[in-house]
């Protein structure tokens, strides 16, 4: 398969196409687990998710945007927030950025009809996707997962945000990954094929990705709890079809999400905030050996390749054996052993986590990249490098890299060390916002975490 990321260089910017797609999504090659029936899967839904939230009242919002229900003082149980702003003024912030991303990236897709899954048959036309930069393709799995986040967000501000998550949710049950289902895996249904045609017919081979399909099983358990499961859509068993088809598919017994290549995993579905919530609604002990066999992989890597940095490459190879960085050109391209373009996320990933896990070994991992990033560009995130190797050297040039800076806000969240870079970097993303795919996206999440605006399902 074939993923692509952005690198900006000064005022260009360079689209790379890469090999492969990323961590546990499943390339060309037939994936290895083993997956169960859709059938099975489906008797294996508990009746009643093990302490769930709340579920909303029918017609309503359960969290409309701006109200901050679980947190005190508008603050989340651990770490800090920027204080450079008022919550109102980030709030307005926030939701001019919104109606920027909504209009530059949001649209409603043309009709299609579905011949897998669980629409086969039937034609779709009242779906939504992101649309995916130039005309070769309509849209990923990594934006659709970004817009179902975004949609169920910004409910309480957007009157349609239900009417987009559900056209999004629409595209990706519409488009599953066939490729799984071919080769014996009728889980694949509730995964997203990675790639739609401007048409959104197939364009990816059948398979997934895992980080997008991580996040629309995230978004679903927050539609859960933000609009019920009792309508049209059954939020909650969607969303624990898809925890257990990835579970069964795109991850190693071992516990890390995991690719076809080598044993590699990408650092950047290493999503550990959603495995909290995936064992929380499953009740699967699972997710808790997921996240501490991340842990193990992340520290071994920044320990050996990167104890200055503490850096992480985007993908990490043979990890049952002596995990390394990627040396690049094995899954995606040559910059995926370095702190790449898929990398950059982690520090907004493992940073929401910690602001309500309160997990101390996260917050030791994101504090510590923070201060090397912070150091390195003189607290001036206009002098940041777009990319960095492991050894802390710029790879790519200095320049406001959306990508880096946007998800390194969450991370300066999680130690008062960083208070005056974290409100400097509000204030530079929250004023420099841009509606290129990808980065934006890589903006708005951040700045909607920083504001108190995220929550747990």
């Amino acid at each position: 398969m074939k993923r692509r990321i952005f690198l900006q260089g000064g005022s260009a910017t360079v689209l790379l196409s890469l090999a492969g797609c990323g961590g546990g999504g499943s390339g060309g090659g037939t994936p290895t687990a083993s997956a169960d029936s859709a059938t099975a899967l489906t008797a294996r839904i508990p009746t009643a998710a093990p302490t769930t939230a709340p579920e909303a009242t029918a017609g309503g919002d359960g969290y409309p945007f701006g109200s901050r229900k679980d947190l005190v003082g508008a603050r989340y149980p651990y770490g800090i927030a920027p204080t450079v702003a008022t919550p109102a003024a980030m709030d307005a912030r926030i939701t001019a950025c919104y109606a920027a991303w909504k209009s530059a990236n949001l649209r409603k897709s043309p009709t299609f009809t579905a011949n897998t899954g669980i629409y086969s048959g039937r034609t779709i036309a009242d779906a939504w996707h992101v649309q995916f930069p130039g005309t070769a393709y309509a849209t990923v799995s990594e934006g659709v997962g970004y817009g179902m986040l975004i949609a169920v967000l910004m409910a309480g501000h957007d009157p349609q945000a239900r009417t987009y998550f559900d056209g999004l949710f629409k595209t990706a049950r519409g488009r599953p990954a066939y490729g799984h289902m071919n080769a014996g895996k009728a889980a694949g249904a509730y995964l997203h094929e990675w790639r739609l045609a401007m048409n959104m017919g197939s364009a990816g081979d059948g398979w997934n990705a895992t980080d997008g399909d991580l996040d629309i099983a995230m978004a679903l358990l927050m539609a859960h709890r933000q609009w019920g499961s009792g309508g049209a859509i059954d939020y909650r068993q969607q969303a624990i079809l898809t925890i257990e088809a990835m579970k069964a598919i795109n991850f190693a017994p071992s516990g890390e999400p995991r690719g076809p290549q080598r044993e590699n995993t990408r650092t950047s579905d290493h999503m550990i905030g959603h495995f909290r919530a995936f064992k929380k609604a499953t009740g699967d002990t699972f997710w808790d050996r997921a996240i501490d066999r991340c842990y193990t992989l992340i520290t071994g890597i920044i320990s050996r390749y990167s104890p200055v940095a503490k850096l992480q490459p985007g993908f990490i190879m043979d990890c049952m054996s002596q995990p390394v960085p990627s040396p690049g050109n094995v899954i995606e391209g040559p910059y995926e052993g370095i702190y790449d373009g898929n990398a950059v996320r982690n520090p907004w990933r493992w940073g929401t986590d910690y602001i309500y896990s309160g997990d101390a070994r996260w917050k030791t991992i994101v504090s510590d990249m923070a201060n090397f990033l912070k150091n390195d560009c003189n607290g001036d995130p206009f002098n940041m490098g777009g990319l960095y190797n492991l050894n802390g050297t710029v790879n790519g040039g200095r320049y406001f890299a959306e990508i880096v800076v946007g998800p390194l806000t969450v991370g300066c969240m999680v130690d008062a060390s960083h208070q005056a870079f974290l409100n400097t970097l509000w204030t530079a993303n929250s004023n420099n916002f841009t509606t290129d795919y990808y980065d934006s996206e890589l903006q708005l999440i951040p700045l909607i975490v920083a504001s108190g605006n995220w929550w747990n399902p």
